[in-house]
């Protein structure tokens, strides 16, 4: 175990010209970008765009991870469904390949006052004062785990993450978030300290509802699943900062059989 806080450099995905190009700390567990860089890069995009045209804040996004995209060079594509004076609509795909690998939707609220609205109230945390998890006897190469530090909540069934190395260039606290969150069935394996009896667990999908951007590095993850003997499961996670509850992940999981010799 390591309580270690120290920062990497350097993007995970980096831009070069019209395309991004990948770290080695991209990498998922099946060799592929991993399924939070790729949430998390299209969302990024999105995020950034949203800033620059005033459109509010990031309520939402669904991320379709329609096929696995290689560790390489790859491109984006940006559309605008709706932009509204109050919510606007934007969509982002991921092309590797010649071929659509991602497709993300999101959602932004601009902000409207109502007076004598009450803000949720806080419980705050302080991760800082948790163990740290080393996940390198599982991992023995660069993936996407080495990017981020890990703590655990054991009295609390909960995982607390931050980034060692930043997503991308762009500070984008929804995309980083989402990225996290993808990492919600994971952590249940570890929480329970098993794991279901499957070849393998990858998510079809991504899905993240904040009621207010994170303040701050850490990123709470409270999650639980629930897997089903044809082939399907479902995570979900209870998001927080260390202010408190911020919203609420969703992940469709595809089970894999066991390999015959396992």
């Amino acid at each position: 175990m390591t309580n270690s806080a120290e920062k990497t450099k350097g993007p995970v995905v980096e831009r070069a010209g019209d395309e991004w190009r990948p770290t080695d700390h991209a990498m998922g567990p099946f060799g592929g970008l991993h399924g939070g860089v790729v949430s998390g890069l299209l969302t990024s995009e999105l995020e950034a765009m949203g800033i620059d045209k005033g459109w509010g804040q990031p309520v939402s996004a669904t991320a379709y991870l329609v096929r696995p995209a290689p560790l390489e060079a790859f491109e984006t594509r940006t559309e605008i469904v709706r932009e509204g004076a109050r919510l606007t609509v934007v969509e982002n795909s991921l092309i590797a390949g010649g071929k659509l690998r991602s497709k993300v939707s999101m959602a932004f609220l601009n902000d409207v006052p109502v007076p004598g609205m009450e803000p949720h109230p806080d419980a705050p945390s302080d991760p800082n004062a948790l163990t740290g998890w080393d996940f390198s006897p599982v991992f023995n190469t660069k993936t996407y785990l080495s990017a981020v530090e890990v703590r655990d909540d054991e009295a609390a069934r909960m995982v607390w993450v931050r980034p060692k190395q930043p997503l991308t260039a762009a500070s984008t606290p929804f995309a980083q978030t989402i990225a996290i969150a993808d990492y919600a069935t994971l952590f249940v394996t570890y929480l329970d300290g098993e794991r279901p009896k499957a070849g393998g667990w990858p998510n079809a999908d991504i899905s993240l509802h904040l009621s207010r951007l994170p303040e701050g590095e850490w990123i709470g993850v409270r999650p639980r699943s629930s897997w089903h003997p044809n082939g399907t499961g479902f995570t979900e996670a209870e998001i927080f900062d260390a202010r408190g509850w911020i919203g609420r992940s969703g992940q469709s999981v595809a089970l894999l059989p066991m390999p015959e010799d396992a």
